[in-house]
């Protein structure tokens, strides 16, 4: 630390725990203030020259070798010496012995609180940490001790006498008390609006002239780490963009009276902030349309009695996970004995920080629009929604598209979410069924069931499959849906449902989510035997480029795609399959190959398409008759070239023979 000989204004500097006993100078800058070189260099014609020798001499007198003034106490060409001093300096003028606060434009026996140094950022601190404070006028005559004056100084500055004395403790005083101090001073550089205050709440951040407003946002930030406090959240200003944090002191001026208050004794964890925004345990009650809400702060108004302070939010996506802050120009007290605890349960918020963009002239404009007009309910209106007549209540909502009911009701913590009504649907289920998908997103953040079958409506993926809807089975998936679960009383998995329903697209979306294309159900059907057996040419192709196995069957009585296709008549995924690899000759457990499968239905095309690709039409083997021929017939295709002879054996040989 650096300090002046009161009797010579020498510098010199002393090394911390050998720092001797010293006065203090509080002060207006001017024009031409002394610095560390002038003084250095023996300049002696600057008006701040005579400012540090008159301090000086008062300091000599009242019996002070040492003094500091800031002027030229301090090497402002090194910014490490500067940004040193800056978050040093509450605790040079705390440990000072006295403090002179020089008042140059009050004349003798004036009203000292017209002087401008009750409006400057920098003297709050030089006001608050010295133990003794001497205010004098500009010829250096006494007005009288901050212990003199502490009513005048009180009514002035909004700093309660016991703090003023040292009665109290500067820890006493609440965040929101201590800002809105500052809410009517002024600084020369914006930034020193927050580096001013870092002394005031007990911290130290690095500084960085140029950052603007971002730094009172930088300065709340810090002290969030070190308190719980939730009355830094207690301002009011239409300026919401900074979120949860002000954008300036002057955010506080009603704040003077607020205070800490926890009404329900609940835990006071506290905030933190990351990328997302700022992290903090409140309870939180529906009050509007559009995810409008109040946040209960455990802080009150000084004198009011169970009234807690709360703040709007709004509910950015209906998921109670991300919010952000509106109506910011307005607290509220709530009185709530008549409203049900349910109503406001504890809840994990995370509130949008804001952009600190530049705002032109005086306009400050939020990140988001403040002249929008949200609807708020009264009691009545607000029980008539948010109160359960029955335990399908939002059952019912759901399944008719009251978004802002839903919502509402599941701000309570007393509703079951996956409760079912005597049709054993869901509000899950009833929201898919209508296609409701900001209902099924909503639902689905607050916990409801993936997984779990639900009546006769199954799963809900399955059940959004049916449905076809690609933004709700996106929401499904997005969410931790299965995409390879068996249940018990299932027949199906999801891509099976859409290969069976040739739903290209959502077999696509199951197969980028990781679903198996070679899965299979209970009764062992496959994605790629299903679209063969259905004829979807496309979803087909899309199965064997994703990696389908091309002769999969899991029981030799099942047909392979390649005779599911060739039966069926599907000539193109017929020849699909074959240029694949698929085994033309394969036959089912009672022998009957592609071919035959082809011919004894018909197929004319795809028989001619297996023999060109070499087929074998020479094989006998012993058959049962056609299932779909008359017992004792035997079958004739005259018009195919395609002819069955019976044996005396009682089986059938086959003779295909091509059509001259």
């Amino acid at each position: 630390m650096r300090l002046l000989r009161t009797d010579t204004l020498e510098a010199q500097e002393f090394e911390y725990g050998n720092i001797p006993q010293y006065a203090i100078l509080s002060h207006r800058w001017g024009k031409d203030e002394l610095t560390l070189q002038d003084l250095e260099q023996g300049v002696t014609e600057k008006q701040g020259h005579k400012k540090v020798q008159q301090f000086c001499s008062r300091a000599k007198a009242d019996g002070f070798d040492y003094g500091w003034v800031d002027t030229c106490c301090i090497n402002k060409t090194s910014s490490a010496e500067l940004s040193e001093a800056i978050n040093s300096m509450y605790l040079w003028y705390y440990q000072a012995e006295r403090c002179y606060a020089y008042l140059v434009d009050i004349p003798s026996k004036p009203n000292i609180e017209e002087s401008e140094w009750f409006t400057r950022g920098w003297t709050l601190q030089e006001l608050v940490a010295p133990s003794e404070v001497y205010f004098v006028d500009e010829h250096w005559n006494d007005l009288g001790t901050k212990k003199d004056l502490q009513q005048v100084v009180s009514r002035c500055t909004g700093i309660p006498i016991s703090i003023l004395s040292g009665d109290d403790d500067l820890e006493t005083a609440s965040i929101a008390q201590r800002m809105s101090w500052a809410s009517n001073r002024k600084t020369q550089r914006l930034e020193d609006r927050a580096y001013s205050l870092m002394g005031i709440f007990g911290i130290n951040m690095p500084l960085l002239y140029g950052e603007g407003e971002r730094a009172f946002i930088r300065l709340q930030e810090e002290i969030m780490r070190v308190s719980d406090d939730h009355s830094i959240f207690a301002w009011e200003s239409p300026d919401n963009r900074g979120g949860l944090l002000a954008t300036s002191p002057e955010a506080f001026k009603n704040s003077k009276n607020i205070i800490p208050f926890n009404h329900f004794n609940d835990p006071n964890d506290a905030s933190t902030i990351n990328s997302r925004g700022i992290h903090l345990s409140a309870r939180f009650m529906g009050k509007g349309p559009q995810g409008l809400g109040l946040a209960i702060l455990h802080c009150k108004q000084q004198g009011v009695e169970d009234r807690p302070i709360a703040i709007y939010l709004r509910d950015v996506f209906g998921t109670m996970q991300t919010f952000e802050r509106v109506k910011s120009e307005k607290l509220e007290q709530l009185d709530l004995r008549k409203v049900k605890s349910s109503y406001y349960p504890m809840r994990k918020l995370c509130v949008q920080t804001g952009r600190m963009t530049p705002t032109r002239g005086s306009k400050a404009v939020g990140k988001y629009d403040n002249t929008t007009q949200y609807t708020i309910y009264d009691n009545e209106k607000l029980e008539q929604l948010i109160s359960v007549t029955d335990p399908e209540t939002l059952i019912r909502a759901a399944e008719s598209g009251f978004q802002d009911r839903v919502w509402l009701l599941l701000t309570r913590d007393d509703i079951n979410i996956d409760g079912v009504d005597r049709h054993k649907k869901s509000a899950l289920i009833c929201a898919i069924d209508g296609g409701h998908e900001n209902i099924v997103k909503i639902l689905l953040a607050r916990g409801a069931k993936l997984d779990s079958s639900v009546g006769e409506y199954g799963i809900p993926l399955l059940f959004a499959i049916h449905k076809r809807n690609i933004p709700i089975i996106k929401l499904l998936l997005d969410n931790g849906a299965k995409v390879d679960f068996k249940y018990e009383k299932s027949v199906e998995t999801p891509i099976i449902v859409a290969a069976d329903k040739g739903f290209d697209d959502i077999v696509e979306l199951l197969l980028n989510k990781g679903a198996d294309v070679n899965s299979f159900d209970q009764p062992n059907e496959t994605p790629l035997r299903l679209a063969c057996k259905r004829g979807h040419y496309s979803t087909a192709k899309l199965l064997l480029n994703s990696g389908a196995t091309v002769d999969l069957t899991h029981y030799r009585s099942q047909h392979t795609p390649l005779q599911e296709a060739a039966a069926q008549g599907h000539e193109s995924i017929v020849e699909l399959l074959v240029d694949r690899g698929a085994q033309i000759n394969i036959r089912d457990s009672i022998g009957r190959s592609p071919l035959y499968l082809a011919s004894s239905n018909g197929h004319e095309k795809i028989v001619n398409l297996l023999l060109d690709r070499g087929a074998n039409f020479d094989v006998k083997e012993r058959l049962p008759p056609p299932i779909y021929k008359a017992p004792g017939k035997v079958p004739q295709a005259k018009g195919s070239g395609i002819k069955l002879q019976d044996k005396k054996s009682g089986g059938f040989s086959i003779n295909l023979f091509r059509k001259i």
